[in-house]
């Protein structure tokens, strides 16, 4: 039995340009929302992202700041509507498990943490991007809900 699902990055960032999107919503009308996660790595990545831009704003054109901190404030209210999983020991030592398997291959690191945390959780995790953790987690351990509609039966 599924525990809950881990949102990668693209899914979460999909979901707040186009919350009705077809595919992804045929995938919500069918999932609690008690179940959809996102792993505290997701988080940082989201906000590394828009404190980037809004840090990179010229200090001589306070006009060009509006946008970029829109923007942050767009990142809380949609951050805030997920419960976050925090990568904690147990996700420390699948981490550790997954750098040995994967030694001679090079692999973000963010990608084997989120690898980890679904391990260590035993959830699936909902990404758009399944090649990037192939040699990280099973088949089964993963979904597309952008481009896979639910299968019924």
């Amino acid at each position: 039995m599924k525990n809950g699902y881990f949102w990668d990055s693209n899914v979460l960032r999909l979901f707040g340009d186009n919350p009705e999107h077809p595919v992804l919503s045929q995938h919500l009308a069918r999932v609690s929302w008690d179940k959809i996660f996102l792993p505290s790595v997701v988080v940082a990545e989201s906000w590394r992202g828009r404190l980037r831009q809004a840090d990179s704003v010229p200090k001589a054109k306070p006009e060009q700041a509006v946008f970029p901190h829109r923007q942050l404030l767009e990142t809380h209210d949609l951050l805030s509507k997920f419960k976050v999983i925090p990568f904690d020991e147990e996700a420390a030592e699948e981490f550790s498990r997954l750098q040995k398997k994967v030694r001679h291959r090079k692999k973000r690191h963010a990608d084997m943490m989120i690898a980890a945390m679904t391990l260590s959780n035993h959830f699936v995790l909902i990404t758009r991007n399944e090649r990037d953790f192939t040699d990280l987690l099973l088949t089964r351990q993963m979904e597309n809900w952008i481009d896979n509609p639910p299968v019924v039966g």
